[in-house]
Parts: structure tokens; C-alpha cells; sequence
């Protein structure tokens, strides 16, 4: 591998929330792999839906076309699962839908990877992380009503299995296409400091976290 190309969402762009603010991690643009003399060149952006990611990658091939080399790491679901939580605080008896629908999801999500592939680039996709449940709750009801969108929710924990459900929809789609999988779910889950790894909106990783997903990159791309 010459170079490596991230194409994803906030968490691959190494951002951190410390309880006020966003900011980014050490080596969010993971300077380790630089120093191996790999090219990375980060794509990822805070807010990206799959769909973003394909229309950032049929851009950047519009420019270079062959791939051949390249390493593209693809790391989505987090943000396309996720809803508008004011719309379903105001209305909690509403139907809802994510912002990208699974079959959409994976309609795109498989486009990506079929795109890369035949740009010539080894493609990789990662899982998600696990997200803290109670804290994600209390993030989302900053501003909107707790108990709306429990009661859309039916429990707490509903946040947790809907975005495991993206989780494998993704590591689906890996196997599928013969894709490497970076299941930095499981290496996520098998610690036992796990609440420490992930900050207090419950979803982005501290920075114990963020080296763990380097960790996990510098050792399946070396």
C-alpha cells in the first residue's frame, strides 16, 4: 500500500467531545502510517451520511481515476442511523425515519465499495463503535423533553440496538464484497474500561479511544 484514503465520518476525522466542546484527537490524520512513508489523505468529515461519503469519493476520482495502491477505508452508520431527536421530542407519537434509511444504506454504502474497486483500490470498512446509551440519552435531550423521546424510543437501550443493527448491516457488506473488516466494535467491547473509551455524549471516543482505533488502523493496514 502506497496510500491510504479515509473516507468517513467524525469519528475517523478524530473528533472528541470533552463535555463543552468538540476537538480533535492526536494523529487525527494518522500521522503514524505517514511516518511509514504511506501517503493518507482524510476525507472524513463531522455530520457524513454514507451517501456524503460516495459523493466525496466520485469527486476525488474525478481527479485520480486509478487507485491502484490506494487503500480506500471506508467507516460510516453512525450518523445515517441517527434522527432528528427535536422532530421526535415535539411530536413522540410520530413516525420517523433515520436519516438514511437501511435499505438506502445499504444501497449506497454498496455503491461506495463497488466504485472504489474498480478505481483498482483495495477497499477496507470498519464497524461501528459501541455508543454509551444512557449518555447518548442525555445528549439528545439537551434543549428537547427526555421523557418524548423515551416514550418514541420505548426504552433506553433501543438507541444501543439500533445502531449495533447499522453495525452489521456495514460488516455485511464487507464480507460480502471480500472487503477487510476493522471490527473496532469488538475490540471496543472486549475492555472492560469501556465508558472511559467513550466521552460524555456517549458516541465520540476520548482520546484512550482514539488510540485504540490507530491501534487497530496502524496493525490490519501495515
Amino acid at each position: 500500500m502506497k496510500q491510504l484514503m479515509i473516507i468517513g465520518d467524525s469519528i475517523m476525522k478524530g473528533v472528541m467531545f470533552n463535555g463543552q466542546k468538540y476537538q480533535l484527537c492526536q494523529e487525527h490524520n494518522f500521522d503514524f502510517l505517514a511516518r511509514r512513508n504511506i501517503a493518507v489523505q482524510n476525507f472524513s468529515k463531522m455530520g457524513a451520511t454514507v451517501t456524503t461519503g460516495l459523493s466525496i469519493l466520485r469527486r476525488k476520482l474525478s481527479a485520480q481515476p486509478d487507485l491502484s495502491g490506494t487503500t480506500v477505508l471506508f467507516s460510516f452508520g453512525g450518523n445515517d442511523c441517527d434522527f432528528d431527536w427535536a422532530q421526535v421530542s415535539q411530536n413522540p407519537d410520530g413516525a420517523f425515519l433515520p436519516h438514511t434509511p437501511h435499505e438506502a444504506y445499504v444501497e449506497a454504502y454498496r455503491e461506495a465499495i463497488r466504485t472504489a474497486q474498480d478505481a483498482g483500490a483495495r477497499v477496507a470498512v470498519t464497524s461501528l463503535l459501541p455508543l454509551d446509551a444512557e449518555r447518548f440519552m442525555q445528549h439528545i435531550s439537551n434543549g428537547n423533553s427526555y421523557d418524548n423521546i423515551l416514550h418514541w424510543l420505548g426504552d433506553v437501550n433501543h438507541l444501543y440496538r439500533w445502531q449495533e443493527y447499522y453495525s452489521t448491516l456495514s460488516c455485511t457488506l464487507a464480507r460480502a464484497f471480500g472487503c477487510q473488516l476493522l471490527d473496532l466494535r469488538s475490540e471496543f467491547l472486549k475492555m472492560k474500561n469501556l465508558r472511559t473509551l467513550i466521552g460524555s455524549d456517549g458516541i465520540h471516543p476520548t482520546q484512550a479511544g482514539h488510540d485504540i482505533i490507530h491501534h487497530c488502523v496502524s496493525a490490519a493496514l501495515a
